[in-house]
């Protein structure tokens, strides 16, 4: 990727494992300095080591905004400045609506929502020196929705909806606004997934097993950062038709995947 991450600083969520510490070890592969978040302190210190480069381990929890508060500040502090942010932390759900407590969904919410709006308000002002980057992973579930994900669709959505509309706000100030929006990739997604009362689903669904690799979905994340899109679609080809079918021919899709059960 050239020398285009060399000497950015960035703060990457989630980063403990999946996506997010493929996403952290390529940016410091790349000369990036890198501030890791997650609740998991031991696996962010073992990536720290892992690899060479600069990481500042910061732990925290993504639902707390003081958390987020300090994870900006300390990256500015250690830094000298922010360049990019890439909220990735997150978490899905297996279950029907019908049989799913209350409280998941403000679980699901609150660490795939909220999350983004509270260091999007620590952010911001550091980013806006830099004109830099404000990234979220998202999902292919966040453009159309399927069963049994009734909460983490309506999580993702809200996503979108945010970051389309602070898109629109920081275009005047040069500020770079993207969403990566997954499909399978295998990661501890669905093992880690709540169920209706809130236990582990505790398995890999078989699409997942078959999907992306984490590393793969953070070169196309990072593609896309450094080409300034809009949105990337890290997917294949089957969830790629899935959003083809979700503009022009909705009804069908419903079926469609009514018939897959997308597991």
């Amino acid at each position: 990727m050239d020398d285009f991450f060399k000497g950015k600083a960035f703060l990457v969520t989630g980063a403990s494992a999946g996506i997010g510490r493929s996403i952290a070890k390529l940016l410091s592969e790349n000369g990036a300095f890198v501030a890791i978040m997650a609740r998991s302190k031991t696996r962010l210190e073992d990536l720290s080591r892992e690899k060479e480069g600069t990481f500042l381990v910061q732990p925290g929890d993504v639902t707390l905004k003081e958390d987020c508060e300090n994870a900006v500040r300390a990256a500015v502090d250690t830094f000298g400045k922010l360049d990019g942010l890439i909220q990735n932390a997150g978490v899905s759900m297996r279950a029907r609506a019908s049989e799913t407590k209350v409280q998941i969904y403000q679980d699901l919410m609150a660490v795939n929502f909220f999350s983004m709006v509270y260091l999007f308000e620590a952010a911001l002002p550091h980013i806006e020196k830099t004109r830099g980057h404000i990234a979220a992973v998202s999902s292919m579930m966040g453009k159309y929705s399927t069963q049994e994900r009734s909460g983490y669709n309506a999580s993702k959505h809200a996503l979108q909806g945010f970051m389309d509309s602070i898109r629109i706000e920081l275009m005047n100030k040069g500020i770079h606004v993207m969403v990566a929006s997954p499909g399978f990739v295998q990661t501890d997604n669905t093992i880690n997934a709540l169920t209706e009362d809130g236990t582990p689903y505790g398995r890999m669904d078989r699409m997942h097993a078959k999907g992306l690799t984490p590393d793969k979905t953070a070169q196309i994340i990072l593609h896309g950062l450094k080409h300034r899109k809009r949105d990337v679609f890290p997917a294949g080809p089957r969830e790629k038709f899935g959003l083809f079918l979700s503009k022009f021919a909705p009804g069908l899709l419903d079926r469609a995947l009514l018939r897959s059960k997308v597991k």
